[in-house]
């Protein structure tokens, strides 16, 4: 029996394919599949220009660009562009508070008039505690979102004196720690401290303590409306009902730049990352001490059901399943924008769009989910070894039956928005749909049968319907069929 069994296992053994792909290409096609979900969703929404970079430690590992800068200029997106960030300018906002508190100039839980007596705010709400420094970034202080006009609708944003006027007309919403209300009007409030503070001006300030010392050359507190399609992407309003979209006027963020007035690139925003990981890696002082930073990304503020959003100081939460992200999002005139970090992992996202109608965050969670679990196995791997990630199988490179390359690439059905893109996994192939309401979730994961013959692995390993692919005369793939439906290869 056991001479019957070694016969068997040796016959399979032999007879299988040797799909020995490393876990750096299986990464790498995860990326090739990223790119072509970007590409085709941002297609669909005819966004002008958007960049995305992935980070993992202290490397910028993956960017993908799309588009132009302007439709005036037709120049393209790259990783030096700069788009604005919107209100991620916030955790800038928040890091430069903290800095003050640190060295003793600001306290976290002093009356924010004691620095700047005309933002003292009319409280007829009978509150037991001021509006506090800790409770503007943790967005509990109980002040309006906004000033007494919408500045946004014509982005005529005030100026100091425009700042203390409206605070001197408006009155508390809420009492301090009753209710989160996020506001745009208590980040510009302390963004007036924190200039008045720093010896400087606030726009100064966090160049001197935070663009500067972190390298971000190309990062500045307001628009540079002149380098617009000569390296910084004009806005775009929403899609008309015939699909055009008006340009954002030439404007500046003033008062409230400490709210959104930040723009950067996809490389200054990765060094910005990095950081994070550095210092709570490291611990000891880089712009913050370690443990000031790790107090910012705790929560310190969520609702008592647990059904508002959870808030650190300056920096808000996602929750991808069970991981929780720290981060910030964005949304502007004619802008979006999220920024996410994955702490334990030392994995950040960061995607602009130069658009305010679509948003990144689905993208990026989609996009974090496809390739996380790669990216550690690549990363986790040169760091324990020291050298690239090896095949899980034996078969050398050059001894493979089938070459899963070949198969690689996007596919679409006529007439229908079934599109997918067909990647490689290290031991065989998996398709994912890219307008599927969860891409990643939804993959099929195919292995290989026999020639250009692949079935479909069910989540109990078992097999289900085959994936014939088809060639032309030059044995290039050009479709496959699944259900009968034949899908073409772009």
């Amino acid at each position: 029996m056991k001479k019957l069994l070694l016969v068997t296992c040796m016959t399979a053994l032999l007879s299988a394919p040797a799909l020995a792909e490393t876990p750096e290409d299986a990464l790498q096609s995860r990326f090739r599949a990223a790119e072509a979900l970007l590409d085709a969703n941002l297609v669909k929404e005819s966004v002008p220009g958007a960049a995305i970079g992935i980070v993992h430690n202290q490397e910028l590992i993956w960017s993908h660009q799309f588009g132009v800068e302007s439709f005036r200029t037709n120049n393209p997106v790259t990783d030096d562009t700069l788009f604005s960030i919107c209100s991620v300018s916030k955790l800038f906002n928040g890091i430069a508070a903290m800095n003050l508190v640190e060295d003793g100039s600001l306290a976290l839980d002093a009356p924010l008039s004691q620095y700047d007596s005309g933002l003292g705010m009319t409280d007829n709400q009978g509150s037991e505690e001021p509006v506090t420094a800790r409770g503007i970034l943790t967005h509990v202080a109980g002040l309006p979102r906004e000033g007494t006009r919408d500045y946004w609708a014509d982005n005529s944003f005030p100026d100091t004196a425009g700042l203390i006027e409206t605070v001197s007309t408006q009155e508390q919403l809420y009492r301090p720690y009753d209710h989160w209300q996020y506001s745009n009007l208590g980040m510009a409030m302390l963004g007036d401290v924190v200039g008045k503070l720093s010896g400087t001006n606030w726009d100064d300030y966090i160049d001197q303590t935070i663009f500067t010392p972190l390298g971000m050359s190309r990062s500045v507190t307001d628009m540079p409306f002149d380098l617009v399609g000569k390296g910084f992407a004009q806005g775009y309003y929403i899609r008309s009902p015939k699909g055009d979209r008006n340009a954002v006027e030439e404007h500046s963020f003033r008062a409230f730049a400490p709210a959104a007035g930040i723009a950067s690139s996809v490389n200054d925003m990765a060094k910005f990352a990095s950081w994070h990981f550095r210092l709570h890696e490291k611990g000891g002082q880089e712009i913050l001490k370690a443990t000031t930073l790790k107090n910012m990304q705790r929560v310190h503020w969520v609702g008592a059901d647990f059904d508002e959003p959870a808030w650190g100081l300056a920096y808000a939460t996602r929750r991808y399943g069970k991981a929780t992200m720290w981060g910030h999002g964005g949304y502007c005139p004619g802008a979006r924008t999220e920024f996410v970090m994955r702490l334990p992992k030392k994995i950040g996202v960061v995607m602009m769009v130069s658009a305010n109608d679509v948003s990144p965050g689905a993208m990026v969670k989609t996009i974090y989910a496809l390739t996380e679990s790669a990216i550690a196995k690549v990363y986790n791997s040169k760091a324990e070894n020291g050298t690239e990630a090896a095949a899980v199988n034996d078969g050398a490179a050059a001894d493979k039956a089938v070459n899963l390359s070949d198969y690689e690439g996007s596919y679409a059905v006529a007439n229908y928005d079934w599109d997918g893109y067909v990647g490689i996994n290290e031991d065989g192939l998996f398709f994912m749909p890219i307008f599927s309401n969860d891409p990643v979730k939804n993959i099929e994961n195919w292995v290989h049968e026999e020639g250009d013959r692949f079935r479909r692995k069910r989540k109990d390993d078992t097999l289900a319907e085959a994936i014939e692919f088809e060639r032309d005369a030059t044995g290039k793939v050009t479709g496959l069929v699944q259900h009968s439906y034949r899908s073409t290869k772009r």
